[in-house]
């Protein structure tokens, strides 16, 4: 495919480039390594759905510097709602524009549909959220983007204040 995209098979079924799977995996592990950082540099008491939204905090607080607060919020919208269907817990999880945290509803998520669950899902739509950017202006430039303005090993201030909030 010459732009990188999927193509329907004439069963209908979607046949997607080497690209496309590059780039999803590129964005599963930038996801990981998200998650990965927060989960090292929590206490053993955190969730592990309380652990991926913090994730997503600082995912939402990285591209926010780039791409402002409601575009930040249109590109996770429209991830949650893609991936409602693999992800019915989504439903149950409020983004909230122009407030910290950002991601509402953990907590009664993750009892309704059990914590490892919730935490895919969130996983999921971290995902979905830099593929959603990496179509608008580049994989590379996305995993960029979010690598350089996530805080590095001592965080600042706003991350702490999300850590406290999640606890």
């Amino acid at each position: 495919v010459p732009n990188g995209g999927s193509h329907s098979h004439a069963s209908g079924q979607s046949v997607y480039s080497l690209r496309d799977v590059t780039r999803q995996m590129n964005s599963r592990q930038l996801a990981e390594r998200l998650i990965a950082r927060n989960r090292s540099e929590s206490d053993a008491a955190s969730s592990v759905s309380s652990v991926a939204a913090l994730a997503a905090e600082d995912l939402f607080v990285a591209l926010s510097r780039w791409v402002g607060a409601d575009g930040c919020h249109a590109l996770f919208t429209r991830a949650q709602t893609d991936e409602l269907v693999a992800h019915p817990s989504l439903s149950s999880l409020q983004l909230r524009p122009r407030t910290q945290p950002h991601l509402d509803g953990v907590s009664a998520t993750a009892i309704k549909y059990g914590e490892a669950e919730t935490a895919l899902a969130i996983q999921a739509a971290m995902v979905a959220t830099i593929e959603l950017l990496g179509r608008l202006i580049g994989a590379e430039m996305a995993a960029n983007l979010i690598e350089r303005t996530l805080p590095g090993p001592s965080y600042d201030g706003e991350h702490e204040n999300n850590r406290a909030r999640a606890q």
